[in-house]
């Protein structure tokens, strides 16, 4: 789950204390790039009576396509992974920044002073926020009155996407198998998350049998991301390479990730999951 470190709605606090109301048990806070709200959370779990498992979500390509890699287990105030990951944090700092002048440029109505009015000084703004303040800037601009209703999750692909009026060049990522030795290094686990929605048409089997024998210890097959048909396949495909399987709400909160708020969307969720990635950590 993700805070206001990266580009989820809560804080650290806020966070674990939905999780306690909800009756969790053990939780991740898995910010992207990030495990600045770690420490904080781990404080309010164990106020609250939760496991909380330090971990972050990082960025990375592989095959020529983005993936997420999952670091369970790492120690938040382990300097050199933390330095890793930041790099890859100030990236895409950086490319959002470029893509709030690009649209300045154009006389949209946006700037990086507005964007930070509303998420903050230092962050890497929610696609979701910077949509918000986009639209609220171009009110009287009649390309952007569709993008107020039911079309407005089409404004990335029709404005920032590759080849639209607002794209720039991607961030900088560290292949996956980099960061899986990133994770490792720190004495964690590696998970590839939601492989879903990022592996397109890289065969999975395949897939996972290569990143298991680069140092992969799991994968994210029950999510908000995979329908339940999906879930089991990633679930069985995970298992019969050897690798741990975890479960994942994703939740960045109902702005940010709307469709992640009704329950019963992720199952296997139980204590086997932890049991499996302690075990992935040898």
């Amino acid at each position: 789950m993700h805070t206001v470190a990266s580009d989820g709605e809560l804080t650290a606090e806020e966070l674990v204390a939905r999780c306690a109301a909800a009756a969790l048990g053990t939780i991740a806070v898995t910010d992207h790039n990030s495990m600045a709200s770690v420490e904080r959370a781990a404080a309010a779990a164990s106020q609250l009576g939760l496991e909380l498992v330090p971990a972050c979500e990082i960025s990375t390509r592989w095959r020529g396509r983005e993936h997420h890699c999952l670091a369970y287990f790492v120690a938040p105030d382990d300097r050199v992974f933390r330095e890793r990951i930041e790099r890859v944090r100030v990236a895409d700092l950086a490319r959002s920044r470029r893509w709030v002048d690009n649209a300045a440029q154009q006389g949209l109505g946006l700037t990086w002073e507005v964007v930070e009015a509303r998420v903050g000084a230092d962050r890497v703004p929610p696609f979701a926020f910077l949509r918000e303040v986009l639209l609220e800037g171009t009110r009287d601009d009649p390309r952007f009155e569709s993008y107020r209703g039911d079309r407005k999750r089409e404004l990335w692909a029709d404005w920032f996407a590759p080849g639209r009026p607002l794209a720039t060049e991607p961030a900088w990522q560290p292949d996956l198998v980099e960061a899986i030795s990133w994770v490792r290094a720190a004495g964690g686990v590696p998970v590839l998350a939601h492989p879903g929605a990022t592996l397109g048409d890289i065969d999975p089997e395949a897939a996972f049998a290569e990143l298991r024998d680069a140092g992969l210890g799991g994968v994210e097959a029950w999510t908000t991301w995979h329908g339940q048909e999906a879930a089991a396949r990633f679930e069985s495909l995970a298992q019969a390479a050897g690798l741990a399987v975890t479960a994942g709400a994703d939740f960045h909160g109902p702005t940010v990730k709307p469709f992640v708020q009704d329950p019963g969307q992720v199952g296997h969720n139980g204590a086997e999951v932890v049991d499996d990635l302690w075990r992935a950590r040898d």
